[in-house]
């Protein structure tokens, strides 16, 4: 159900995006309800969730298919005398993360940040969306969509069921995993979303274990095959083990994108995603980027009433990052959007990101566990 936002106390006006930002905005707690799980992959079942998703030559990862909003939105735009969303701007900044070495990859303007999370879908069956690393204190927190964790249908009473096997995959590519397999820990949305099925609140922010670079290594024998701790499987030619080395916190790894909320619907956005379709026909494949400058649409029989779009040649997967201010150097900006699905051929849908979302986000960024769902 929605709310109206009263302003936030406290936050600075950005026409500094405008400056390129750089600080972090206090806001008050607000009170109303935020949906917070019990873990997604507890601590006793890490080792099996990475073997499910490493073992038999990773086979699970390459036969995931892209998990799609199972509703259609017929997005149309909002009538000009329509008053935006309000409430004070803010923004958080980014952090970087491990320099990048010299040569490791010829995508240099590409976000480290972005990448796949995979789960096992209602129907048991692997399924990826995309999402990204942001800004945490604890340097382990990921966006994405909330359809992308929580099984969609309204849910008045009880407790919201999330996907199993949850796990994110920055920089993926052809089923390898240069810089790591993180584990899902805490995952957080607005209630809205959750119980009500509102897509102007289709989002989670999901904090993450430590976690592992996965290496596979030849074992010599049934004896050391059967010896072997971690992932492993056999092949028809031998026996294979998967190596995990430590990959440590996920934003000091791969840096952590700043946040921007209650911005203009007006700034040029970079949209980063892994396509699952193409305007023209064929998707291109891996991490693609496109411009797009946002306007505001709605779908009153979806309850969607307070999301932004933008024209885009391809269509990305849901959790694709929407960053604003992004600067291909360093990889960084603000995440100011992410889709969740698409009107058409092209394009893109995003919620707003308002007050609402900044305390949904504020509360898994120090991971204020009160009462999980």
């Amino acid at each position: 159900m929605k709310r109206i936002l009263a302003p936030l106390s406290g936050a600075v006006a950005t026409s500094a995006l405008l400056a390129m930002l750089g600080v972090v905005v206090p806001a008050p707690a607000r009170a109303y309800d935020i949906t917070v799980t019990s873990p997604l992959v507890p601590q006793a079942e890490v080792s099996s969730t990475l073997a499910y998703w490493l073992g038999n030559g990773a086979r699970a990862l390459a036969g995931a298919t892209p998990y799609l909003l199972p509703v259609t939105i017929a997005a149309t735009p909002a009538p000009r005398g329509d008053a935006e969303p309000g409430g004070d701007r803010g923004v958080v900044p980014a952090v970087a993360g491990a320099r990048r070495v010299p040569g490791a990859s010829r995508n240099v303007n590409l976000p480290r940040t972005a990448g796949r999370v995979f789960f096992v879908g209602a129907d048991h069956r692997p399924h990826w969306c995309a999402g990204t690393s942001v800004q945490a204190d604890h340097r382990n927190l990921v966006a994405t969509a909330g359809h992308c964790v929580y099984e969609p249908g309204r849910r008045p009473s009880g407790a919201p069921r999330t996907y199993r096997n949850w796990v994110f995959v920055p920089g993926f590519s052809g089923a390898t995993a240069p810089l790591g397999v993180y584990p899902g820990k805490q995952a957080f949305a607005h209630q809205d979303f959750t119980r009500y099925g509102d897509l102007d609140r289709d989002y989670a922010f999901v904090s993450v274990h430590d976690g592992v670079v996965p290496r596979r290594v030849a074992l010599s024998g049934a004896a050391r095959y059967a010896a072997f701790t971690g992932p492993k499987y056999r092949t028809r030619t031998g026996y294979t083990g998967v190596l995990l080395t430590r990959a440590g916190r996920l934003g000091d790894k791969v840096g952590e994108q700043g946040l921007a909320y209650n911005l203009p619907v007006r700034g040029s956005l970079a949209v980063f995603g892994y396509p699952v379709g193409h305007a023209a026909g064929t998707a291109p494949t891996g991490l693609h980027r496109s411009y797009g400058r946002p306007f505001r649409v709605w779908d009153l029989t979806q309850k969607a009433d307070e999301l932004v779009a933008v024209h885009a040649p391809f269509v990305s997967a849901g959790g694709s990052p929407w960053l604003a201010a992004y600067r291909g150097g360093r990889g960084l900006g603000y995440l100011n959007g992410l889709t969740i699905g698409t009107s058409g051929q092209s394009i893109a849908l995003s919620p707003y990101f308002d007050g609402e979302l900044f305390h949904v986000y504020d509360a898994a960024r120090h991971e204020r566990v009160t009462s999980p769902a």
